[in-house]
């Protein structure tokens, strides 16, 4: 199911980022130095990505990863900064640096990796009727504040028209949404060792419990141990 969020474009510099000191304006109309995400060195090329196409589960990876500086900097080196847009697409050939980039505070992604967990886990426990319609429209009422504030564009072709996201971050949460309203099923593999995210469904069979065949191979040979051991005793 295309939701809009597989057409959001983000640019990640070939050497991928590093935390350092940058000075930022404040709310108040100050300024204040933070933690950012900025480019390892600045005249570095972009390398445009579809990181929601790629990996169509992207919003539980960012609710599973622990919120700290090392797991930060992997995902924004995989896929691109949170609320960073480039407003152009470049001419074809033409070579884009990466000191267009502005900084990233780290605490942004800090608090957007804690907000898409806690909805996570709180849809997670409606799915599994663990809790009540108060907590349903509660997620619902979370997710709309997020994609109240985040910016979309409107693609038109012949086929209709999408909401595309602008920025990660709304992508995010796009995915959430389509998930809680039964577009997409994300599902963790159950094979031994493994636990990647996996959509099932319209071009999967909707009981598939397994991301590939070697995963599936895998846990039918673990399976078979114990029978052949019994078998031998």
């Amino acid at each position: 199911m295309h939701t809009g969020s597989e057409l959001l474009e983000t640019w990640i510099p070939d050497g991928r980022f590093d935390i350092g000191k940058r000075k930022l304006k404040t709310a108040d109309g100050g300024s204040a130095v933070a933690d950012c995400l900025v480019p390892k060195w600045a005249d570095d090329e972009l390398t445009r990505d579809f990181p929601c196409a790629r990996q169509p589960c992207l919003h539980r990876i960012f609710a599973d990863c622990p919120p700290d500086a090392e797991r930060i900097l992997t995902l924004a080196g995989r896929y691109g900064l949170l609320t960073v847009s480039i407003p152009r697409s470049p001419a074809p050939g033409q070579v884009v640096k990466a000191d267009v980039l502005p900084p990233e505070p780290v605490e942004i992604w800090r608090k957007e990796i804690q907000a898409l967990r806690a909805c996570v886990e709180l849809w997670d426990s409606i799915a599994t009727q663990e809790s009540e319609t108060a907590d349903r429209e509660r997620l619902h009422h979370k997710i709309s504040e997020h994609l109240a504030r985040v910016p979309f564009h409107l693609k038109i072709s012949g086929l209709g028209f999408r909401y595309c996201p602008v920025t990660l971050s709304a992508a995010l949460w796009q995915r959430l949404a389509a998930e809680v309203a039964g577009l997409i099923h994300p599902v963790r593999c159950a094979a031994p060792n493994c636990g990647r995210w996996f959509l099932r469904g319209t071009a999967a069979r909707s009981d598939k419990r397994f991301c590939s065949n070697a995963c599936k191979n895998r846990a039918f040979r673990r399976n078979q141990k114990p029978q052949a051991l019994a078998t031998s005793a």
